[in-house]
């Protein structure tokens, strides 16, 4: 695990933290400035840094390394794809900039956005021609990566049209619906199944324990990925009988992933603070279903969805991997602060109340500060 990790280029992964940083910063200043009800410019901007900035771009430095190990291919062209992957990041910072500074730069930082995307996500899948060509397992791996970075630049390309539209007076009726389709299938697509797909590969490494629960695996993949196109598709369209369907199954993906992943943590040894984060994650990723089942009955659980989402099931799975570089006792530390974030800040975002949440950007921030001190100190490169 460590040389896929220390394999991964060394600027994008501190980028990546830098901006992870960045975010309990904004997020505090959100909180105490403007409060927390409402879809503020502000509050996109964090929602893209965190997701952009912080997890998509530490997701891509590390792809680079594992493509070829989990695949058996090498880069076709891997000064190109180093060349993409420093396009993206700076598009992927100036985007959430564009949002706080002048909303009339987020079009034009959109379309420069996409476009460091679709270079990406091509050489990528032109690399991932060459598996398709190996042995079974490789195969199945290069499909499920392949599809995952479809949906990556499906993502992109929805969401650089709405950002195309943000600047017109009279906003179209089918604005809001594609923001929700945008929204859902970056969160539940593209970032979800990454997740599911990498983690069949990344958790062995960490724990040195395999899936014994192979059923599991063809559960997540099937039901995950169809989920997560039916409910982004009935999102766009207005369907909810759509939204119910595709919501169905990315909840039974859900637990059949949170059961396969505790069964291995429960078997594993070491690693302590990793097996805690991904605990931590798969209990938030649990939490986020009932709160998606919440809003289809009508409850306001939207911002607390996106955060649990993002910062709880998403950010504590990368987490987990990032710690197995880290020193025991700041990567605690980091550990019991993170989780002390994603609780105040789901409270507060469900009450509706902003001191929780600037509580948990404080704690969110505390346990960054642990986080840097563990991997920095434990960090040493591969001879």
């Amino acid at each position: 695990m460590r040389e896929l990790l220390t394999g991964a280029p060394r600027w994008a992964a501190l980028l990546g933290q830098l901006a992870h940083g960045a975010a309990w910063a904004l997020l505090f200043w959100i909180a105490t400035s403007q409060g927390v009800v409402g879809l503020s410019d502000a509050a996109i901007a964090w929602i893209h840094l965190v997701a952009l900035g912080w997890i998509t771009l530490t997701a891509l430095a590390i792809l680079i390394p594992l493509i070829p190990s989990a695949t058996g291919v090498a880069w076709r062209a891997p000064r190109l794809q180093h060349l993409a992957l420093a396009a993206f990041a700076v598009t992927a910072i100036s985007f959430p900039a564009a949002w706080i500074a002048d909303i009339r730069a987020v079009p034009v930082v959109g379309g420069m956005l996409l476009v460091a995307i679709a270079f990406y996500v091509a050489l990528a899948l032109w690399t991932l021609t060459g598996a398709l060509r190996g042995e079974r397992v490789e195969r199945a791996v290069a499909r499920a990566f392949s599809l995952s970075l479809l949906l990556f630049a499906a993502v992109a390309i929805l969401g650089a049209m709405l950002a195309g539209a943000i600047t017109v007076s009279d906003m179209p009726p089918w604005f809001a619906k594609l923001v929700h389709a945008h929204a859902l299938l970056a969160l539940l697509g593209w970032l979800t199944l990454l997740i599911y797909g990498v983690s069949a590969r990344t958790l062995r490494l960490l724990f040195n324990v395999r899936s014994r629960l192979v059923f599991a695996h063809i559960v997540v993949g099937t039901l995950g990925m169809a989920g997560a196109i039916v409910l982004a598709v009935g999102a766009g369209a207005g369907s909810q009988t759509t939204i119910w369907v595709g919501a169905v199954a990315m909840a039974i993906a859900a637990v059949a992933f949170a059961v396969d992943t505790l069964d291995i943590v429960a078997r594993a040894r070491g690693a302590a603070a990793s097996r805690a984060f991904v605990a931590a994650s798969i209990i938030w990723s649990l939490v986020a279903v009932v709160l998606g089942f919440g809003i289809l009955l009508g409850r306001d659980w939207s911002e607390a969805f996106g955060y649990v989402v993002l910062v709880g099931w998403i950010g504590q799975m990368l987490d987990a991997h990032l710690a197995s570089l880290a020193r025991p006792l700041p990567a605690w530390i980091a550990f019991v602060a993170f989780q002390s974030a994603v609780l105040y800040g789901f409270v507060g975002l469900l009450a509706g109340f902003a001191a929780p949440v600037a509580l948990a950007a404080a704690f969110g921030m505390l346990g960054w500060c642990a986080s840097v001190v563990a991997m920095g100190s434990a960090y040493r490169p591969i001879e």
